[in-house]
């Protein structure tokens, strides 16, 4: 619930957050926010590796330790359990420690995570460095998004975040297939041959990510963090920055953009996540759970074993590697298109008809009777798989309204990270007892119980989150208004 908060607290809170964004409205978008942007972007991309390369490398890992499809499975299954854990872990930290410091330590644990893969002496230890990876790689999405969306103009917050999507959802998939096939193919005998060039690969983005580490220190802390604790002269202090182009203090002048009191804290809500599976919300977010969890857990369980996939069908490594680079290109299209049609898209009309595309696009792969058509099919499939991804992120903070939405999104998000970590493994299983047909079966599963699912949520395209957030207010006092009758 909402905490009880006088007249005047509640007219200074309601002031001081309409003086933020106007203040960031009038500011645009800058070269400091710019450059804030790319960093986020490039993280985003770092996770987008690191999520899918083990699935590159899995095959020479697989030969080297003689694992099964199960274990490789599992491998997935560290990586995406870590991502669920840093999600909830960095939410608490971003507000406990500020979204600046907890956006630092995400790329020093992933950094860290992949140096352990890298010189790992047998699988419990890469298990457990997989394990590092995502929990550094869970924090970065989440807090990298909320830096992105309280740093710009309100009109640009949704284009901006696209550009974070695009980055990791459709390019970071697709430069992780191209640097897998650029290491193992080509560089495999300069890395050691095949025996050793995969270690370079789950490795490799260490020292980026420590140069973009470097740089991160730069960054300011949020401005709407800084006013939930009071800090009021600082806010203005990274306003004033923003307005010059600056993310360091440069000595100039500060504005006095927000003129609350300093000391002054912005209420918070408490609010407890059961709130989620109350009254017109419990459907909306059993909805969105189901979605999130069959269509993630789809795109990752074939963009993991596509390599895998294409070996067991008789291809050789290195050229299921560079089928699998071509197929992903769909992926990097997919995520263009779904990132610049999500404003004017119905949301449930495309995650429907998406769902059953992708269903066809993967019939279509499996039924292939030459090379030509599994590449088709197989692009057509990612491409379909990027569009609905990409849509549901849009259509998940439109699901809740404002008091309860971050806790929505984070739940969702968490639920997508799970499939991630759950399916792999079974899937792994599937792969080795009915093959492709198998795999694809399921996903085929998978996606039909997404697009009955999606006929139960709402139709969210044109409203702005303040009238979903009336009216869902005005349906829950309908709900739990009493129904006792009075007499005269």
């Amino acid at each position: 619930m909402s905490p009880q908060l006088t007249p005047q607290e509640a007219a200074t809170s309601q002031r001081q957050h309409s003086q933020l964004a106007s203040a960031l409205d009038t500011i645009g978008l800058g070269r400091a926010q710019k450059i804030i942007i790319l960093l986020v972007a490039i993280g985003t991309i770092f996770d987008a590796i690191e999520q899918f390369n083990i699935g590159y490398a899995a095959p020479a890992i697989k030969r080297v330790w003689a694992l099964q499809d199960f274990q490789v499975g599992l491998l997935s299954t560290a990586t995406f359990g870590g991502v669920a854990v840093g999600c909830l872990l960095a939410g608490v930290a971003g507000d406990v420690l500020g979204r600046k410091v907890t956006y630092l330590y995400n790329l020093a644990l992933y950094t860290l995570g992949a140096l352990v893969c890298a010189f790992a002496p047998d699988y419990t230890v890469l298990i457990i460095g997989r394990i590092i990876v995502g929990v550094g790689l869970g924090g970065e999405l989440n807090t990298g998004i909320t830096i992105v969306s309280e740093m710009v103009p309100t009109k640009l917050r949704g284009a901006c975040t696209a550009i974070v999507q695009v980055a990791g959802g459709g390019l970071g998939i697709f430069l992780s297939s191209a640097l897998s096939w650029a290491i193992l193919v080509p560089g495999g005998h300069l890395f050691g041959g095949e025996d050793l060039s995969w270690r370079w690969l789950l490795g490799v983005l260490a020292a980026p990510a420590l140069l973009v580490f470097v740089y991160r220190r730069f960054m300011p802390e949020s401005p709407r963090y800084l006013l939930t604790r009071g800090r009021v002269k600082e806010a203005n202090t990274v306003l004033s920055l923003f307005s010059r182009g600056r993310l360091r203090n440069d000595g100039g002048p500060v504005n006095e953009y927000v003129k609350t009191p300093e000391g002054f804290k912005t209420p918070q809500e408490s609010v407890r996540l059961l709130d989620i599976f109350r009254g017109v919300l419990r459907r909306r977010t059993a909805v969105l759970w189901i979605v999130s969890f069959m269509a993630f857990g789809a795109q990752d369980t074939i963009t993991i074993f596509m390599p895998s996939i294409l070996v067991n069908e008789g291809y050789a490594v290195a050229t299921s590697l560079s089928f699998t680079l071509i197929i992903n290109l769909g992926g990097l299209i997919g995520s263009i298109l779904g990132a610049f049609g999500a404003h004017k898209w119905r949301r449930k009309i495309v995650l429907t008809y998406g769902c059953l595309a992708a269903v066809v696009t993967a019939i279509g792969f499996v039924m292939s009777p030459n090379l030509g058509l599994v590449l088709l099919f197989g692009s057509l499939f990612q491409l379909m798989s990027m569009v609905l991804n990409t849509l549901v992120w849009v259509w998940a903070p439109e699901m809740y309204p404002t008091r309860v939405r971050a806790f929505g999104v984070g739940a969702s998000v968490f639920i997508a990270s799970a499939a991630g970590s759950i399916i792999p493994p079974f899937a792994g299983k599937v792969l080795e007892s009915f093959g492709a047909v198998g795999i694809f079966g399921l996903v085929v599963a998978m996606y039909l119980i997404a697009a009955a699912a999606v006929r139960f949520g709402p139709e969210t395209l044109g409203k702005s989150l303040e009238q979903i957030s009336e009216l869902d207010n005005k349906v829950e006092n309908l709900e739990v208004a009493p129904t006792t009758t009075t007499t005269p």
